[in-house]
């Protein structure tokens, strides 16, 4: 979930950027290739201070004990996760531990979705309330032992994947 948070914020900033255009040494494509369009610069979502208080939150979660044993045996919550294609292929379901271990990291770790939604357009805001509905889902059926690790770990990166695609339509929308 702060993962989430986390990749909004570097995407943006990412997208925010400064493009780079290499020019071709040869004539001929020179020629033949068109000029591209300028790229526009994608507003942030949120502020400054929200951002911070945002990151502030995801740093604190991603802390506790529970949340480094989601994230090393359940799902894979930080970038460059080392035991991240192994949760992604992973045919186990949740053991007693686990469910116990993830319930308490759920909860500390939606305490950050007020902030993550504060000061957001109501088209975003419904984008970022869907994504909730959905992502509860995945994590309701994985406590139940309805799905795997590996499916749950799949299906959360698609429903991150599609969030992140509706939020960059609506900003390059606006922009």
């Amino acid at each position: 979930m702060k993962n989430i948070f986390k990749l909004s914020l570097i995407g943006v900033a990412f997208l925010s950027g400064c493009a780079t255009n290499t020019t071709s040494t040869s004539p001929v494509q020179a020629v033949k290739a068109p000029a591209p369009a300028p790229m526009k610069a994608i507003a942030p979502i949120q502020s400054a201070t929200v951002a911070k208080r945002l990151n502030d939150c995801i740093v604190r979660t991603n802390q506790s004990a529970d949340a480094l044993l989601v994230d090393s045996q359940i799902i894979a919550v930080t970038r460059n996760n080392p035991h991240a294609k192994a949760l992604f292929n992973s045919a186990d379901k949740l053991t007693d531990q686990q469910i116990i271990a993830l319930k308490s990291y759920l909860a500390e770790a939606n305490t950050c979705r007020p902030v993550a939604t504060e000061g957001l357009s109501p088209e975003l805001n419904s984008i970022y309330q869907e994504f909730f509905k959905k992502i509860d889902g995945v994590y309701a059926d994985l406590i139940a032992r309805k799905i795997t690790i590996g499916v749950a770990n799949q299906e959360r990166q698609l429903l991150i994947q599609d969030a992140r695609m509706k939020r960059l339509a609506v900003q390059t929308k606006k922009s």
